[in-house]
Protein backbone atom coordinates (compact mmCIF):
# COMPACT_ATOMS: atom_id res chain seq x y z
CA UNK A 1 0.00 0.00 0.00
CA UNK A 2 2.97 2.44 0.67
CA UNK A 3 4.79 1.86 -2.41
CA UNK A 4 1.21 2.17 -4.64
CA UNK A 5 0.76 5.98 -2.67
CA UNK A 6 4.63 6.64 -3.36
CA UNK A 7 4.44 5.94 -6.66
CA UNK A 8 0.83 8.14 -7.02
CA UNK A 9 1.94 10.98 -5.25
CA UNK A 10 5.16 10.75 -8.30
CA UNK A 11 2.71 10.16 -10.88
CA UNK A 12 0.91 13.26 -8.90
CA UNK A 13 4.05 15.73 -8.91
CA UNK A 14 4.76 14.78 -12.54
CA UNK A 15 1.05 15.69 -13.54
CA UNK A 16 1.52 18.98 -11.52
CA UNK A 17 4.55 19.90 -13.18
CA UNK A 18 3.34 19.79 -16.53
CA UNK A 19 0.01 22.10 -15.54
CA UNK A 20 2.60 24.37 -14.20
CA UNK A 21 4.34 24.56 -17.70
CA UNK A 22 0.83 26.16 -19.12
CA UNK A 23 -0.11 28.60 -16.67
CA UNK A 24 -2.22 30.23 -19.26
CA UNK A 25 -4.96 27.53 -19.00
CA UNK A 26 -4.96 27.88 -15.26
CA UNK A 27 -5.32 31.65 -15.47
CA UNK A 28 -8.27 31.08 -17.88
CA UNK A 29 -9.82 28.80 -15.16
CA UNK A 30 -9.79 31.00 -13.19
CA UNK A 31 -11.37 33.84 -15.07
CA UNK A 32 -14.06 31.96 -16.44
CA UNK A 33 -16.26 31.69 -13.19
CA UNK A 34 -16.24 35.25 -12.73
CA UNK A 35 -16.99 36.12 -16.60
CA UNK A 36 -19.55 32.85 -16.09
CA UNK A 37 -21.71 34.65 -13.10
CA UNK A 38 -21.48 38.27 -15.07
CA UNK A 39 -23.16 36.66 -17.80
CA UNK A 40 -25.48 34.53 -15.85
CA UNK A 41 -26.58 36.77 -13.41
CA UNK A 42 -26.90 40.24 -15.01
CA UNK A 43 -27.26 39.63 -18.78
CA UNK A 44 -29.43 36.63 -18.13
CA UNK A 45 -30.61 37.07 -14.59
CA UNK A 46 -32.80 40.73 -15.74
CA UNK A 47 -35.13 38.44 -17.85
CA UNK A 48 -35.31 35.54 -15.20
CA UNK A 49 -37.45 35.71 -11.96
CA UNK A 50 -37.47 33.09 -9.65
CA UNK A 51 -40.12 33.79 -6.47
CA UNK A 52 -37.69 34.82 -3.64
CA UNK A 53 -34.58 34.67 -4.86
CA UNK A 54 -32.33 37.05 -6.34
CA UNK A 55 -31.11 35.16 -9.36
CA UNK A 56 -27.68 35.61 -8.58
CA UNK A 57 -28.30 33.52 -4.93
CA UNK A 58 -30.09 30.98 -7.41
CA UNK A 59 -27.01 29.75 -9.83
CA UNK A 60 -24.22 29.94 -7.80
CA UNK A 61 -24.48 26.34 -7.22
CA UNK A 62 -25.25 26.31 -11.07
CA UNK A 63 -22.16 28.15 -12.05
CA UNK A 64 -19.83 25.90 -9.69
CA UNK A 65 -20.50 22.91 -11.39
CA UNK A 66 -20.74 24.11 -14.74
CA UNK A 67 -17.07 25.83 -13.77
CA UNK A 68 -15.64 21.95 -12.68
CA UNK A 69 -17.24 20.17 -15.68
CA UNK A 70 -15.08 22.52 -18.19
CA UNK A 71 -12.47 22.54 -16.44
CA UNK A 72 -12.01 18.92 -16.35
CA UNK A 73 -11.81 18.77 -20.05
CA UNK A 74 -7.91 19.15 -19.02
CA UNK A 75 -8.06 16.00 -16.93
CA UNK A 76 -9.23 13.84 -20.19
CA UNK A 77 -6.76 15.94 -22.45
CA UNK A 78 -3.83 15.38 -20.37
CA UNK A 79 -4.59 11.43 -19.75
CA UNK A 80 -5.11 10.72 -23.75
CA UNK A 81 -1.89 12.78 -24.22
CA UNK A 82 -0.04 10.07 -22.56
CA UNK A 83 -1.89 7.40 -23.61
CA UNK A 84 -1.26 7.88 -27.05
CA UNK A 85 2.40 9.37 -26.72
CA UNK A 86 4.08 6.56 -25.84
CA UNK A 87 4.58 7.46 -21.96
CA UNK A 88 2.87 4.55 -20.81
CA UNK A 89 5.40 1.99 -22.70
CA UNK A 90 7.90 3.51 -20.47
CA UNK A 91 5.85 3.12 -17.08
CA UNK A 92 5.00 -0.24 -18.26
CA UNK A 93 8.78 -1.21 -17.98
CA UNK A 94 9.55 0.70 -14.25
CA UNK A 95 8.82 -1.00 -11.11
CA UNK A 96 5.96 1.65 -10.44
CA UNK A 97 2.24 0.35 -9.07
CA UNK A 98 0.03 -0.24 -12.09
CA UNK A 99 -2.39 2.19 -10.63
CA UNK A 100 -0.09 4.63 -10.27
CA UNK A 101 -0.51 6.41 -13.66
CA UNK A 102 -4.54 6.87 -13.10
CA UNK A 103 -4.29 7.94 -9.51
CA UNK A 104 -1.72 10.72 -10.23
CA UNK A 105 -3.98 12.20 -12.67
CA UNK A 106 -6.90 12.00 -10.38
CA UNK A 107 -5.64 13.77 -7.76
CA UNK A 108 -4.25 16.27 -9.59
CA UNK A 109 -7.30 17.10 -11.27
CA UNK A 110 -9.39 16.79 -7.60
CA UNK A 111 -6.97 19.58 -6.56
CA UNK A 112 -7.30 21.77 -9.79
CA UNK A 113 -11.27 21.64 -9.82
CA UNK A 114 -11.07 22.12 -5.67
CA UNK A 115 -9.42 25.80 -7.07
CA UNK A 116 -11.43 26.15 -9.47
CA UNK A 117 -14.83 25.79 -6.80
CA UNK A 118 -13.32 28.47 -4.29
CA UNK A 119 -12.47 30.97 -7.49
CA UNK A 120 -16.36 30.67 -8.62
CA UNK A 121 -17.40 30.96 -4.60
CA UNK A 122 -14.87 34.45 -4.54
CA UNK A 123 -16.31 35.28 -8.29
CA UNK A 124 -20.18 34.83 -6.42
CA UNK A 125 -19.42 37.27 -3.44
CA UNK A 126 -17.64 39.57 -5.49
CA UNK A 127 -20.97 40.00 -7.50
CA UNK A 128 -24.05 39.85 -4.79
CA UNK A 129 -24.34 36.20 -3.66
CA UNK A 130 -25.01 36.16 -0.14
CA UNK A 131 -25.71 32.64 1.51
CA UNK A 132 -27.43 32.34 4.51
CA UNK A 133 -25.12 28.81 5.55
CA UNK A 134 -23.49 28.39 8.98
CA UNK A 135 -20.54 26.41 10.18
CA UNK A 136 -22.05 22.82 9.49
CA UNK A 137 -24.19 23.59 6.52
CA UNK A 138 -20.88 24.91 4.86
CA UNK A 139 -18.79 21.60 5.83
CA UNK A 140 -21.77 19.73 4.32
CA UNK A 141 -21.34 21.87 1.37
CA UNK A 142 -17.49 21.39 0.71
CA UNK A 143 -18.73 17.62 1.45
CA UNK A 144 -20.35 17.39 -1.40
CA UNK A 145 -18.95 18.85 -3.64
CA UNK A 146 -15.24 16.69 -3.13
CA UNK A 147 -17.42 13.92 -3.89
CA UNK A 148 -19.14 15.66 -7.12
CA UNK A 149 -15.76 16.52 -8.08
CA UNK A 150 -13.89 13.02 -7.54
CA UNK A 151 -17.13 11.61 -9.53
CA UNK A 152 -16.86 13.83 -12.36
CA UNK A 153 -13.12 13.23 -12.44
CA UNK A 154 -13.40 9.55 -12.82
CA UNK A 155 -15.56 9.83 -15.51
CA UNK A 156 -13.75 12.33 -17.50
CA UNK A 157 -10.71 9.76 -16.57
CA UNK A 158 -12.44 7.13 -18.68
CA UNK A 159 -13.04 9.66 -21.35
CA UNK A 160 -9.24 10.55 -21.53
CA UNK A 161 -8.81 6.75 -21.83
CA UNK A 162 -11.00 5.91 -24.52
CA UNK A 163 -10.83 8.89 -26.51
CA UNK A 164 -9.07 8.58 -30.00
CA UNK A 165 -8.55 12.15 -30.66
CA UNK A 166 -8.78 15.75 -28.77
CA UNK A 167 -11.90 16.31 -30.90
CA UNK A 168 -14.01 13.50 -29.16
CA UNK A 169 -12.89 14.39 -25.99
CA UNK A 170 -14.26 17.91 -26.32
CA UNK A 171 -17.59 16.77 -27.48
CA UNK A 172 -18.01 14.32 -24.46
CA UNK A 173 -16.83 16.80 -22.21
CA UNK A 174 -20.15 19.00 -23.72
CA UNK A 175 -22.35 15.96 -23.13
CA UNK A 176 -21.75 16.59 -19.00
CA UNK A 177 -22.11 20.54 -19.47
CA UNK A 178 -25.06 19.73 -20.76
CA UNK A 179 -26.62 17.86 -17.86
CA UNK A 180 -26.03 21.07 -15.83
CA UNK A 181 -28.25 23.03 -18.04
CA UNK A 182 -30.67 20.27 -18.26
CA UNK A 183 -31.50 20.21 -14.82
CA UNK A 184 -32.70 22.84 -12.05
CA UNK A 185 -29.69 25.04 -12.39
CA UNK A 186 -30.70 27.79 -13.76
CA UNK A 187 -34.57 27.66 -13.95
CA UNK A 188 -37.00 25.14 -12.11
CA UNK A 189 -37.76 22.25 -13.61
CA UNK A 190 -41.20 22.72 -13.25
CA UNK A 191 -41.14 25.17 -15.97
CA UNK A 192 -39.22 22.78 -18.28
CA UNK A 193 -41.62 20.81 -20.79
CA UNK A 194 -42.93 17.45 -19.90
CA UNK A 195 -40.19 15.16 -21.64
CA UNK A 196 -37.23 17.52 -20.06
CA UNK A 197 -38.79 17.99 -17.01
CA UNK A 198 -38.78 14.19 -16.05
CA UNK A 199 -34.96 13.94 -17.50
CA UNK A 200 -33.96 16.54 -15.08
CA UNK A 201 -35.47 15.62 -11.91
CA UNK A 202 -33.94 12.07 -12.97
CA UNK A 203 -30.25 12.67 -13.61
CA UNK A 204 -27.28 13.51 -10.58
CA UNK A 205 -27.19 17.12 -11.26
CA UNK A 206 -30.03 17.95 -10.10
CA UNK A 207 -29.80 16.88 -6.88
CA UNK A 208 -26.24 17.92 -6.44
CA UNK A 209 -27.41 21.17 -7.31
CA UNK A 210 -30.52 21.68 -4.67
CA UNK A 211 -28.65 19.74 -2.35
CA UNK A 212 -26.27 23.06 -2.40
CA UNK A 213 -28.93 25.40 -3.02
CA UNK A 214 -30.75 24.50 -0.02
CA UNK A 215 -27.46 24.41 2.23
CA UNK A 216 -26.45 27.77 1.39
CA UNK A 217 -29.64 29.32 1.12
CA UNK A 218 -32.12 27.35 3.55
CA UNK A 219 -34.57 26.22 1.14
CA UNK A 220 -36.58 22.94 2.09
CA UNK A 221 -34.15 19.91 1.41
CA UNK A 222 -36.29 16.97 1.33
CA UNK A 223 -34.11 13.65 0.70
CA UNK A 224 -31.76 15.57 -1.77
CA UNK A 225 -28.68 15.21 0.29
CA UNK A 226 -29.47 11.58 0.26
CA UNK A 227 -29.87 11.23 -3.32
CA UNK A 228 -27.25 13.58 -4.13
CA UNK A 229 -24.45 11.22 -2.29
CA UNK A 230 -25.88 8.00 -4.00
CA UNK A 231 -25.66 9.62 -6.89
CA UNK A 232 -22.02 10.76 -6.15
CA UNK A 233 -21.16 7.31 -4.55
CA UNK A 234 -21.84 5.58 -7.34
CA UNK A 235 -20.71 7.59 -9.96
CA UNK A 236 -17.43 7.37 -8.05
CA UNK A 237 -17.05 3.49 -7.64
CA UNK A 238 -18.50 2.96 -10.98
CA UNK A 239 -16.17 5.43 -12.60
CA UNK A 240 -13.09 3.66 -10.67
CA UNK A 241 -13.82 0.38 -11.58
CA UNK A 242 -14.37 0.99 -15.21
CA UNK A 243 -11.26 3.08 -15.42
CA UNK A 244 -9.03 0.71 -13.88
CA UNK A 245 -10.49 -2.07 -15.90
CA UNK A 246 -10.07 -0.05 -19.16
CA UNK A 247 -6.19 0.87 -18.57
CA UNK A 248 -5.36 -2.64 -17.76
CA UNK A 249 -6.66 -4.27 -20.66
CA UNK A 250 -4.66 -1.26 -22.52
CA UNK A 251 -1.46 -2.40 -20.70
CA UNK A 252 -2.13 -5.95 -22.53
CA UNK A 253 -2.23 -4.80 -25.95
Amino acid sequence: MSRTISDSYIMFKRCFIKASRSPEAMTMALVVPFVMMVLFGFVFGGIVDIEGFSYINFIVPAIILQCICNSSTATALSVHDDMSKGIIDRFRSMQIAKSAFISGHVWMSVIHSVVIAVATFGAAFVVGFRPTAGFMEWLAVAGILLLFIIAITWLVVIIGLISKDAEAISGANFLIVIFVFLSSAFAPPETLPTVLRVFAQHQPMTPVIDSLRGLMLGTPLGNEIIIALAWCIGLIVVGFALAVHIYKRKLTK
